[in-house]
């Protein structure tokens, strides 16, 4: 078995101070020649699609994955401040009121979604979804949390990373802006170019 230690991102959850890592450092990962040894499940069992239409996440700076016009419809009034976590670059948007926050990393070169997906058993909210049609993991560090996290496969190995948090006193769903936020950049990306 070869075991590779990837990380994917490291994304702090602001309410609570605590962090979610998509991180597989430790967690042993099957390569091809594994597979085809017959050591893991077949790929029928894979509960990752496969990304269909491939997206260019690297073809767009991440302050720039939505216009003013789409953050406005989002109640976001504050321009974005870039952000880099572990060599992973984004973008954090708020509003001048304090209520919302919106973070989106761009990770490169790593199987995102299996990473998180490989540690399903320590997130306490995992959900295998899709976003616009791309293959998604939405978590949540706490059930009853403010932070809502959606990992999307926009290629085979470019993820859109993305957290809203809510700092509302009225504990609205943080899920349903995340995905809200996460359908509009996918669909202000380019196709893929091969």
């Amino acid at each position: 078995m070869v075991v590779r230690a990837v990380c994917a991102a490291l994304v702090p959850a602001v309410a609570s101070g605590a962090v979610l890592a998509s991180c597989s450092a430790g967690t042993p990962r099957l390569d091809h020649a594994d597979a085809a040894s017959g050591s893991v499940a077949s790929t029928l069992d894979d509960p990752i699609p496969s990304v269909r239409h491939p997206k260019d996440l690297a073809a767009i700076p991440p302050c720039l994955l939505l216009t003013p016009a789409q953050l406005d419809a989002q109640h976001i009034d504050q321009p974005g401040r870039p952000k880099n976590v572990l060599g992973n670059t984004g973008c954090e948007w708020s509003d001048t009121a304090r209520t919302r926050q919106f973070v989106a990393f761009v990770d490169i070169g790593n199987d995102v979604l299996r990473n998180v997906y490989s540690q399903r058993d320590t997130i306490p909210v995992l959900e295998v979804t899709q976003v616009a049609g791309q293959p998604a993991i939405r978590t949540m560090d706490d059930v009853h949390g403010t932070s809502c996290y959606f990992r999307v496969a926009a290629a085979d190995t470019q993820t859109l990373i993305l957290r809203f948090t809510s700092l509302r006193p009225d504990r609205q769903d943080p899920c349903v802006p995340a995905k809200t936020f996460a359908e509009t950049i996918l669909n202000n990306l380019p196709p893929l170019q091969s």
